[in-house]
């Protein structure tokens, strides 16, 4: 900085002096007081640190070494990978630490990452290229419909995106109407890209693919399979929704090679002794089996995992649903309609008359639906059934708000399941921490910490000598790995009996397995507090 004459010695001193009592740091006051221009004190730190700083034209930049980083991560962070040499890559920054982020280069594809540090005009040009780039390579592919390739164009690059949503958002802009596209990464939606207003053919391409109405000016729904040019099947599921300016589109994604690995009743969480009552009520030949959970808590995979648990030649299995995410080839599977009179009841009536050994109903929400299902339970039909509960104890109150006898809910009943799904703590990038009394304290309440404990060194979690102050917990601190300290889903489940009472609460099997370093406390709180 002297050196330089970007400040003189005192001005040094009383930011050292500032910098030092605050904590913040040298540069990290500069930078924050705008003391001395950003670009200059890049250059300094650049220098101090050994890394090049470069200053680029548009022609030191190419294109294909862009598309190693996703657009929107790159955006995001303020990166860009501008070449390459080998499995050499040089990397522009405008921050050192925003390295972490493309460390999956690294690790999934072996390559050599080389920091530069440079001014935001570089990095602005570096962006402009890639952005202009896409829209010569896909938006071009995505002009005609007759193109085939155009909706392999885009779910090629959503998925190099590591995206699992696709939004098509038509919206006016300065220059008339545009495309925008939008990409869903973990819970966070970023833009991907803007495309003229005929792109919006797509649209076209995709609804046929569906089988979806051109004319119907209402919601639909519909769905395909695609195989990308890399031979990758690809599921997607279509819905589209009519706006002022125009039909906007989303697609949910699926990889069907991740799909075909499936879920186990574990790998959702499931454990000791409610594991062990879930696998003896589906040994049963005949039952009720509820899922209990709000919207988005998990009801929809885990009736799936149940219902593939029972999958046998011997068998004659059924479901009645809603939506049908998952075609399953052992399953007869019933969608219903509600525009042509097949509502769940009639749906679940004529499914019943096929006399199925196992039947799976996607929601029970009604009273002849509620009535159904435990009837059905009654004469020698195994019965998995979703409903709309935040607990063991409410959904079994909800059933007899349904109009079923206590007496014959109480016959039936084998078990019912009440969950919740939390995030998964990143195993790359966290630490372990105890946990304070002011931390712990909200969840007493709710939790009966003896109790966990008791599980835990039960199911040989921990060792018996263990105390809570010496159990450690995890968080993650974020890394390219992971969205902001976690990666993928638990479920927190309660699995209760005719009384609605379970060996662990849902609150407690999430400080179960937040001490088992599955997920963090703060998730497990963000569910109740």
């Amino acid at each position: 900085m002297l050196d330089s004459r970007l400040l003189d010695r005192a001005q040094l001193e009383d930011f050292s002096a500032r910098a030092e009592v605050s904590d913040e740091g040298l540069y990290t006051l500069l930078m924050k007081e705008a003391a001395v221009h950003e670009d200059e004190l890049r250059r300094a730190a650049a220098h101090v640190l050994g890394v090049p700083f470069v200053l680029l034209a548009h022609e030191d930049i190419e294109p294909e070494a862009l598309e190693l980083v996703p657009e929107p991560l790159a955006r995001t962070h303020s990166l860009a990978t501008f070449a390459r040499s080998g499995p050499v890559v040089d990397v522009l920054l405008l921050d050192l630490d925003s390295l972490e982020h493309i460390k999956f280069l690294e690790e999934e594809q072996q390559l050599s990452l080389v920091p530069h540090l440079t001014d935001r005009v570089s990095f602005k040009r570096a962006l402009l290229i890639y952005q202009k780039r896409l829209k010569e390579k896909y938006g071009d592919r995505l002009k005609s419909v007759e193109d085939e390739r155009a909706t392999d164009a885009l779910l090629s690059h959503a998925l190099l995106s590591r995206a699992h949503e696709i939004h098509l958002e038509p919206r006016l802009a300065p220059g008339g109407q545009e495309l925008r596209v939008r990409y869903r990464t973990g819970s966070m939606l970023y833009d991907a890209m803007s495309l003229p207003k005929q792109t919006a053919n797509i649209v076209g391409r995709l609804k046929e693919l569906a089988n979806l109405s051109f004319t119907l000016p209402v919601p639909q729904e519909g769905r395909f399979k695609v195989m990308l040019q890399n031979g990758e099947h690809v599921r997607v599921r279509v819905a589209t929704l009519p706006a002022h300016s125009g039909e906007k589109i989303t697609l949910h994604l699926a990889r069907e090679a991740a799909g075909k690995k499936g879920f186990t009743l574990s790998s959702l969480g499931l454990h000791g002794q409610g594991l062990d009552d879930v696998h003896d009520a589906l040994t049963k030949k005949s039952g009720l089996v509820l899922v209990a959970a709000p919207r988005g808590g998990g009801k929809t995979t885990t009736l799936y995992t149940l219902l593939d648990s029972l999958a046998s030649p011997y068998l004659s299995l059924a479901s009645v649903e809603e939506k049908i995410e998952v075609p399953l080839a052992h399953v007869t599977q019933t969608q219903i309609k509600k525009e042509l009179g097949l509502t769940y009841a009639s749906a679940l009536r004529a499914t019943l008359r096929q006399k199925p050994d196992v039947v799976m109903i996607g929601e029970i929400a009604s009273e002849d639906v509620a009535g159904l299902a435990a009837s059905a339970a009654s004469r020698g039909t195994l019965v998995l059934a979703g409903i709309d509960a935040s607990s063991a104890k409410e959904a079994i109150e909800k059933m007899i708000s349904l109009g079923v006898p206590e007496r014959l809910l109480n016959a039936v009943l084998s078990i019912v399941i009440g969950q919740r799904v939390v995030k998964k703590v990143c195993v790359k990038c966290k630490e372990e921490y105890t946990l304070s009394r002011a931390e712990a304290a909200p969840l007493e309440r709710d939790a009966d910490f003896g109790r966990v404990l008791a599980s835990l060194k039960a199911e040989g979690v921990v060792e018996e000598s263990k105390q809570w102050k010496e159990m450690l917990f995890t968080r993650g601190i974020g890394c390219s790995s992971c969205e902001g300290g976690y990666t993928g889903l638990v479920g927190l489940q309660e699995v209760a009996g005719k009384d609605g009472e379970a060996p662990l609460s849902i609150v407690e099997d999430g400080l179960f397995k937040a001490a088992q370093g599955l997920t963090s406390i703060e998730e497990v709180k963000s569910l109740y507090f």
